[in-house]
């Protein structure tokens, strides 16, 4: 009897954890599905960065916004308003939202249609200007902010 009743528990407890998993990929769908399409399509551009980077992916300034949402959900807090006192262009502040969803300078030199040697001269001017030594990482900052 006591076989039936542990195998009985063993099956209750796989089906529970079963259940629990479809939960919660049904919750995290349910939020997707109250998303705007403007934020579905910022989610797709990160997504399309990281796997097949090419120039051209945002085009406008409402997509570099909704693009910059969507960093800050996935990596927490507003990177803008962390970097408001540095007074960075808008050019440096795109670049620093690309490095903190860990994009690599020669995927960051392909959406901006630069060299990689030239992303790494704006991440210098970058540390200059928010008061990083010669030895700070920007990349470790940035993705720790």
């Amino acid at each position: 009897m006591e076989t039936y009743s542990d195998n009985w528990n063993a099956c209750l407890l796989f089906r529970n954890k079963q259940l629990t998993k479809q939960l919660k990929n049904y919750q995290e769908a349910s939020v997707l599905a109250d998303c705007p399409a403007s934020l579905l399509l910022a989610m797709s551009q990160l997504l399309r960065l990281h796997q097949h980077p090419s120039y051209g992916i945002i085009r406008d300034e409402t997509e570099w916004q909704n693009l910059f949402t969507i960093i800050d959900w996935f990596y927490g807090n507003c990177l803008s308003k962390e970097l408001s006192d540095y007074y960075l262009s808008p050019q440096e502040l795109k670049l620093c939202y690309l490095v903190r969803a860990r994009l690599c300078n020669k995927t960051i030199a392909i959406l901006f249609n630069i060299t990689p040697q030239s992303v790494l001269k704006a991440k210098q001017r970058i540390k200059n200007k928010l008061s990083l030594s010669a030895t700070d990482s920007l990349d470790r900052y940035i993705q720790q902010i």
